[in-house]
């Protein structure tokens, strides 16, 4: 497993930039994509291209009522976002080349 603090080091040593510009950007774009993903409501989904291949999206669940079939009981669930990573079968076919 890598951590968040293991790539952070990575970059920045991959773009000769200090920690702490690495650990702002990361932080920076963590929060920005939280933000993005959070919007999502019932007038709009959220879908965003994270890299080339890898999209992370998000569906606005609306609140609904429903009857438990066994009690009779009315259920009301809260609304909610609904989170979903997608990676292209491209990039998939681009990892397995990468380590040949």
């Amino acid at each position: 497993t890598y951590t968040k603090d293991m790539r952070i080091r990575s970059v920045s040593g991959i773009c000769h930039k200090d920690l702490g510009t690495v650990r702002m950007i990361y932080n920076a774009l963590e929060e920005n994509i939280m933000k993005l993903l959070s919007s999502a409501d019932k007038n709009e989904d959220v879908s965003i291209r994270l890299f080339e291949g890898i999209t992370l999206d998000s569906t606005f669940v609306p609140e609904e009522t429903k009857v438990n079939n066994l009690t009779g009981k009315v259920i009301t669930s809260t609304s909610k976002i609904k989170p979903k990573a997608n990676i292209t079968r491209n990039y998939r076919d681009k990892l397995t080349a990468y380590n040949k």
